[in-house]
């Protein structure tokens, strides 16, 4: 089976000091199963480990180290974005920003589980019944 993973779950695999069971679990099912993310997620983790750089919270190397082990993770990137309108009606109906919306509307519309951090999208994926719960 597969399931869709959101970006602060799998920069939390990249980064050690970052890593919680939950995260750890969720990683764990890597070994048999695909994990598929947006195509936005791309953009989204190298951001995130250039603000950490800019912020001098990670070194240009170990920030360049984590993004070259993103590709190691062999997951699936999804290139069928939602449509606007979809976006707009998940945003207000759950209360996400676009990009949170970008991957419950992923997760909706395969009826694949979504593992997530944030509080808000984690919620929505609760409410929706694709929140991948760590087992």
């Amino acid at each position: 089976m597969s399931f869709f993973v959101d970006c602060p779950v799998a920069a939390r695999w990249l980064l050690s000091d970052e890593a919680s069971a939950y995260t750890d679990a969720v990683f764990e099912r890597l070994n048999g199963e695909d994990a598929v993310v947006p195509a936005l997620f791309v953009s989204e983790l190298a951001n995130v480990f250039l603000k950490l750089s800019r912020r001098r919270l990670l070194s240009p190397e170990v920030a360049a180290e984590a993004a070259q082990k993103v590709a190691a993770l062999g997951l699936e990137v999804d290139h069928n974005p939602p449509a606007p309108d979809r976006l707009f009606h998940l945003t207000a109906q759950y209360g996400l920003s676009a990009y949170d919306a970008t991957y419950l509307e992923l997760a909706l519309r395969s009826g694949l589980p979504l593992a997530c951090w944030d509080g808000g999208l984690q919620a929505a994926a609760e409410k929706a019944g694709l929140y991948l719960a760590a087992s």
